[in-house]
């Protein structure tokens, strides 16, 4: 490859905050490279994913020398959580780093490689204490549900080695408003104590606007005690709180948190690699059928990716030679109403030849005919047919 200094430069800095989607390209260049007889830039390449590996199977034990600098007692298993005095019913439950999902989230570049930073930045607080410079221990994530803020709340904690306290709000809102601050009052308490990563979950629960005109005095009250805490833990410990509503937050909540993260749906690439996460044991899917898959998911989020990915995978298993990829995806989006409304979900319930042609005209997901003839088991003649076809379909009109 001409200018391969120059790239694996370009991949070199791209390492530096690896993550699924950049390892899988480099694989990809690097196999392409063997193809075309340039071994030695591909074992370049495969050298390079390889101390990747190395560095981050070192990193936990970086990371608890530089945490060792946090204040607080060892949270142990030993360690019961609080609860609430009238019910004896917990106000969070405590996740251990060996017992947490060990599941990667898999985001696009952009948001990988921020998510990355932070967790480099909180390994680091050592080092920023010696220069005087505050560390941000505080996170929002907020984004439409499923998209995998749970599950980047765990990852986070398990890579950094530090126990998870998660606390749903909801759950801790009681008919009696004075309970429900004094419950609150004592999560954080429980949170200052000790070395941990407090995760507040359903944080809309109590973070309310105070000047909606529905809400009552004292609930106003319980969100300046919530308030009150967050300022108390800033220069204490990690705090990660997630919404799905963050319209209902009030504006004083948002300034307590030094980081705020939106996650959004999956663009093309991330569902591509959520899909193949998902199909990466049993029933193996061909390149054009995971691009047909990344095209009906458009609007999904990686909740609604893995229903669908499980829908396929029963009717793989209960069909057996008579499974037929398309018409399962076709029977899923008929029964997952309200999923996702678009265009590319009603196309796949109708007609395979508007289907086709949909697809044959699509610049993002770009299927040629002789790989649409392989998605629908038709000869390339009956594609190309298709493929003609000059009408409109369902009101969107597809050609010139």
């Amino acid at each position: 490859m001409e200018h391969f200094s120059i790239v694996l430069a370009v991949c070199r800095a791209a390492m530096q905050a690896p993550n699924p989607a950049i390892e899988n390209h480099l694989r990809r260049l690097a196999k392409a490279l063997v193809k075309d007889g340039n071994t030695d830039q591909a074992q370049a390449l495969t050298k390079l994913l390889q101390s990747s590996v190395k560095s981050v199977e070192i990193q936990p034990s970086r990371v608890v020398l530089s945490l060792a600098s946090m204040g607080g007692e060892a949270l142990t298993p030993n360690v019961k959580a609080p609860v609430d005095k009238e019910t004896s019913a917990p106000l969070a439950e405590i996740i251990f780093p060996d017992a947490a999902k060990s599941v990667v989230p898999i985001f696009d570049v952009g948001l990988s490689g921020s998510v990355d930073g932070l967790l480099e930045e909180w390994r680091n607080i050592d080092r920023l204490k010696k220069v005087g410079v505050k560390p941000a221990l505080s996170l929002m994530m907020f984004g439409a549900p499923g998209t995998g803020k749970t599950l980047l709340a765990h990852y986070m904690a398990r890579e950094l080695g530090y126990p998870l306290v998660v606390a749903r709000l909801d759950g801790l809102v009681s008919s009696f408003l004075g309970t429900t601050a004094r419950n609150i009052s004592n999560l954080f308490t429980f949170a200052n104590r000790y070395k941990c990563i407090l995760l507040l979950d359903e944080f809309d629960a109590v973070a309310k606007l105070r000047d909606d005109p529905n809400e009552l005095g004292e609930l106003k009250r319980v969100v300046n005690t919530l308030l009150q805490c967050l300022d108390e833990r800033s220069a204490i410990g990690f705090t990660v709180a997630i919404t799905n509503h963050e319209s209902l937050l009030d504006p004083a909540v948002w300034r307590r948190f030094d980081i705020r993260i939106e996650v959004p749906k999956p663009n093309w690439d991330a569902r591509i690699q959520i899909l193949k996460a998902q199909f990466k044991a049993g029933i193996q899917l061909s390149a054009v059928q995971l691009s047909f898959l990344a095209w009906v998911s458009k609007g999904y989020s990686g909740s609604d990716i893995e229903k669908l990915s499980d829908f396929i995978k029963r009717k793989y298993a209960i069909l057996g030679e008579k499974y037929d990829f398309v018409d399962a995806v076709r029977k899923y989006v008929q029964l997952s109403a309200q999923v996702s409304e678009s265009s590319n979900r009603d196309l796949v319930a109708g007609k395979p030849e508007d289907l086709a042609y949909a697809l044959a005209h699509d610049s993002e997901v770009v299927m040629p005919q002789d790989k649409l003839a392989e998605l629908f088991d038709r000869t390339q003649s009956t594609i190309s047919r298709w493929a003609r076809k000059d009408k409109t379909h369902g009101g969107v009109h597809y050609g010139k």
